[in-house]
């Protein structure tokens, strides 16, 4: 006998949440049921419409729908489909803005500590950061890694405790996104060109900021990693905390550019597609 079941879908309206729910297999004492629940946990029923409110959670409510005997059956998101601009909570200004500036396309944008976005624009894969004080935005990278960053800004956020960056809301994330393209746009990116003398201090800020890893430096500048170390020191700029052991993996370099996967605590040989 089929258990009675909860098929879930979720719309979005500037962020906040409705869920569309039809029951299959469902008997009217078990839908009675089914919805004091709902109620209990703080969300508002409207026909198949359920909204939270203020402290009502997705996850206390799961626990409590399948304690009562149901099953959960969701409605899975096209992989293929365009990020729904409608999931982010933004300014009307924000939005229209979003939404109408030409060549950028948002592919996501979720997360806390960090909150992480990636997407695209004039032709180049973005990815932003923000975490701890600080926000970052890369350009001219690639997803898997092979290919990193040609281009970067990274600025401070007001913060009083050194984590309020890690917690950004959508319209700061979404300001801090546009800011970045249209300072790309509009301001001279010589310095991140080969020739440029301010070349390779720009390039040995990107390996402190961990916009580049230690191998990645090295080959950009033709030079050891023990040079790039020293060069940082020379120009006053703060080494990576993992800068030594970026150093020993470099000297047991196989051929391949190695990068640190900080989750895993563990090196990866990554092809060479860099420039």
């Amino acid at each position: 006998m089929s258990k009675p079941t909860v098929h879930w879908r979720t719309e979005w309206d500037n962020g906040a949440p409705t869920h569309v729910v039809t029951l299959s297999h469902t008997q009217s004492q078990q839908r009675d049921e089914l919805e004091r629940t709902v109620d209990n946990e703080g969300f508002i029923r409207d026909g198949d419409e359920w909204r939270p409110t203020v402290g009502a959670t997705l996850h206390s409510l799961f626990e409590a729908i399948r304690a009562i005997g149901f099953v959960l059956e969701f409605e899975r998101d096209d992989e293929n489909a365009p990020f729904d601009l409608q999931r982010l909570k933004l300014k009307s200004e924000t939005r229209e803005k979003l939404e109408t500036i030409s060549n950028v396309r948002l592919d996501d944008l979720a997360g806390y500590c960090p909150v992480q976005a990636e997407g695209q624009f004039d032709g180049l894969y973005f990815y932003f950061r923000a975490r701890g004080s600080h926000w970052r935005f890369e350009a001219g990278g690639n997803e898997s890694g092979t290919k990193r960053a040609t281009w970067w800004h990274e600025e401070y956020w007001p913060n009083t405790t050194g984590f309020e960056a890690g917690y950004m809301d959508d319209e700061d994330a979404i300001r801090s996104i546009l800011k970045s393209v249209e300072k790309f746009r509009t301001e001279d990116r010589t310095r991140f060109r080969k020739g440029h003398p301010e070349y390779e201090r720009t390039t040995l800020e990107g390996w402190s900021l961990d916009v580049l890893s230690l191998s990645r430096v090295v080959r950009r500048l033709g030079i050891s990693g023990h040079e790039a170390i020293e060069r940082a020191k020379a120009y006053g700029i703060e080494l990576p905390y993992f800068a030594d052991l970026e150093l020993k993996a470099l000297e047991t370099d196989t051929g391949k550019v190695v990068a640190l996967d900080k989750d895993k605590g563990i090196w990866t040989d990554l092809p060479d597609e860099d420039e």
